[in-house]
């Protein structure tokens, strides 16, 4: 299972940096992200989000205002129509300053998948009706930023709303829980 590195990049203001992204694979869906991305061999989790952030929206994190690890979560999901399994952990960002940019470097997997960048507050991403990876976002942001640690239960990113209301009543019957699901 490949580990993703995400980062919480929060300007000076409070705001916090999203992606606007779809799936070439299924065009007609789109979503806010955290950025980050594969933590490739030779470098650890902190290293992997800074360079991910830098290459996926041209903003310059310095690793020391990284934070500890806040948020885990395995996410299962399909992208460009194949099925993948994940490991996605993040960690607050708070820049000291105004961002500095850099070029963006997008590899060719994440060409016609990232569509932008934002700058939301708080309240913008509560307040948003659209889809947002982790699914939780919008819960999870007051959470993170105050520094408390959350380790969510698995979640099958392809599955509704709704889908996952239905599996939840059904395992709350059958006595076992969403988070155990494999």
């Amino acid at each position: 299972m490949r580990t993703s590195a995400k980062l919480v990049v929060v300007d000076p203001d409070g705001r916090v940096l999203l992606l606007d992204c779809t799936d070439p694979g299924a065009p007609q869906t789109r979503w806010q992200e955290l950025p980050g991305g594969g933590v490739e061999q030779g470098e650890d989790a902190v290293q992997a989000a800074v360079r991910e952030v830098l290459e996926e929206t041209g903003v310059v994190v310095p690793p020391e205002v990284v934070g500890p690890l806040l948020w885990t979560q395995v996410a299962r999901f399909t992208w460009r129509r194949r099925r993948h399994v994940a490991l996605h952990e993040a960690r607050v960002a708070r820049l000291v300053g105004p961002p500095v940019h850099r070029p963006v470097v997008l590899t060719e997997a994440e060409q016609g998948s990232i569509l932008g960048q934002r700058w939301w507050t708080v309240g913008e991403v509560a307040a948003h009706p659209g889809r947002f990876f982790p699914r939780s976002l919008p819960a999870l942001l007051p959470r993170l930023l105050a520094g408390e640690r959350i380790d969510e239960p698995d979640d099958d990113w392809d599955r509704t709303d709704a889908d996952r209301s239905d599996a939840e009543r059904s395992d709350a019957e059958n006595g076992s829980t969403l988070g155990n699901q494999t």
